[in-house]
């Protein structure tokens, strides 16, 4: 093919500057630096900081706990739910996200799928586990960092 000579500056399509460096100032051969603390809130059952990146995802968890509708609460193992947000100010984007979003919620039912398979529910009959994942900085890979 024929070659382009490169561009002086970085505009939003390109990945990899001039001195070989993607956006987040990593080299094209370089992961993303991971980072996570735990047991960051004391008024929670479990609860986490990720940063992956420049992404910076919050989760945290309410259970195994008393069902809080008994019509919710299974025989055989624990109710799980999940809800996953992404806060106003964690995209260059700007515009107000109803609570109804149907994308976060479709990722929340995601994440709830994945972590139902993950704990052992079978151990809390009758009750709730409740995480809440909420993404506070998103420079992609968010639902990976989620998990």
């Amino acid at each position: 093919g024929r070659r382009h000579p490169p561009p002086t500056l970085m505009s939003k399509r390109e990945y990899i500057s001039p001195q070989g460096l993607r956006i987040d100032g990593r080299r094209s051969t370089e992961i993303r630096r991971v980072q996570c603390k735990l047991g960051i809130f004391s008024h929670v059952d479990g609860s986490a900081i990720l940063e992956q990146g420049n992404t910076k995802i919050i989760a945290s968890v309410y259970g195994p706990r008393e069902a809080t509708r008994r019509s919710e609460a299974l025989p055989d193992k624990a109710f799980v739910t999940c809800e996953y947000s992404i806060a106003s100010f964690a995209t260059n984007e700007r515009k107000r996200r109803p609570k109804s979003d149907r994308r976060l919620k479709e990722k929340g039912l995601e994440l709830k799928k994945i972590f139902e398979t993950l704990i052992n529910t079978h151990r809390y009959p009758r009750s709730q586990i409740s995480l809440f994942v909420q993404v506070l900085q998103s420079d992609g890979g968010d639902m990976a960092a989620a998990i």
